[in-house]
């Protein structure tokens, strides 16, 4: 039977209503379930003492934490600037839960709610800087060529040493995505400036711009050559490509397209091909990720250049490669504000109910 002066028969809720009157900061409110006369029970029991020790000192183990980085305000989830703690409440309706001083008694407690408890789980720096990293990368189409803040002196192999770094850094953060059965199917092909095959690369992204202008007769023959020489001139401002590809696909080359020809788009089509090129964008936005860690900007883009039979030539690439992307990496000349048509409460996250 349980003692009329005790509101819980368990060890366990024993401990917690110990522990939270021996603590400074509770890190449980206990809230009786038992009539309005009712108390927690102090209780002197060896074992839960035993239980009470052994439970503050693993709630005051330190936590590892990462090393504060700047990132800018503006780009920060409000939620996650705002607060460097949320609080999660558990609770057995929908009541919404009071905070309760450290120094309330009881029969206060039991005043605020009757029948909840209600626990504070406070987010480590460790997360709310991963969370606000994640939420603050964009797309950026402008970039630089060195950094912003770059002395007069940096010379283009200390930029090119940088890139090579840090790609490689973000690589092996990519190859930690998850893929079924182990395929490991991504391979990604890193082109940093300044090399000969940036150059061709440049040269393919402006006949390919070229042709596709005059194939579509979008405008005159100077106005396509002008465009051409535009779109030249804009990848030149990008230091460093990263293409991405996922193998087992279908045979993505044709020998009867020219050289600078859109290729026909073959799409992943088995289980197996979707659950690799599910598996490829997931490293891409690690790479991406570990990128922005960095404070370079990126742009996934998988336009016309990429589907050709002169790129799949640059990169060399298996017939069975399908390119997912081509990343292209430098520093932000300005950075996009984020744009979102979508609410996450209620549209882009949806409780199940019954």
């Amino acid at each position: 039977m349980m003692n009329g002066a005790a509101p819980f028969r368990s060890h366990l809720m024993q401990q917690f209503a110990a522990s939270a009157r021996t603590q400074s900061r509770p890190p449980v409110a206990l809230f009786s379930f038992g009539s309005e006369s009712s108390s927690i029970n102090n209780t002197n029991d060896d074992e839960s003492t035993a239980r009470r020790v052994r439970y503050q000192q693993s709630a005051h183990t330190p936590r590892p934490t990462l090393p504060p980085q700047s990132l800018s305000s503006a780009d920060s989830l409000s939620s996650i600037r705002d607060a460097s703690f949320r609080r999660r409440h558990i609770s057995s309706s929908s009541t919404k839960l009071s905070s309760i001083d450290e120094g309330s008694s009881t029969n206060e407690i039991n005043e605020v709610q009757r029948g909840h408890i209600s626990t504070e789980l406070p987010i480590s720096p460790t997360a709310i800087h991963f969370q606000q990293l994640i939420s603050s990368r964009r797309t950026v189409s402008n970039f630089l060529s060195i950094p912003p803040s770059s002395s007069s002196n940096v010379t283009s192999d200390d930029t090119k040493q940088v890139l090579l770094d840090a790609i490689k850094r973000g690589v092996e953060c990519a190859s930690t995505a998850p893929n079924h059965r182990i395929t490991e199917p991504t391979t990604f092909y890193r082109i940093v400036s300044p090399s000969k095959v940036y150059d061709q690369l440049l040269d393919i992204a402006h006949e390919v711009t070229l042709k596709r202008l005059r194939d579509n007769k979008l405008c005159g023959e100077e106005a396509c050559q002008s465009e051409a020489n535009r779109k030249r001139e804009k990848w030149a401002r990008i230091p460093a490509f990263v293409v991405a590809t996922v193998s087992g696909m279908y045979d993505q080359s044709d020998d009867t397209f020219g050289s600078f020809a859109e290729l026909p788009y073959v799409a992943p089509g088995s289980v197996r091909q979707l659950e690799d090129y599910a598996s490829a964008c997931a490293s891409v936005q690690n790479l991406l990720l570990s990128l922005h860690s960095e404070g370079l900007a990126t742009k996934w883009a998988t336009g016309p250049v990429v589907r050709t039979n002169a790129f799949r030539d640059l990169i060399r690439c298996q017939k069975d490669d399908m390119v997912v992307g081509l990343i292209m990496i430098g520093w932000p000349k300005r950075t996009p504000k984020l744009r979102r048509r979508r609410q996450v409460d209620g549209d882009v996250l949806r409780d199940v109910v019954e």
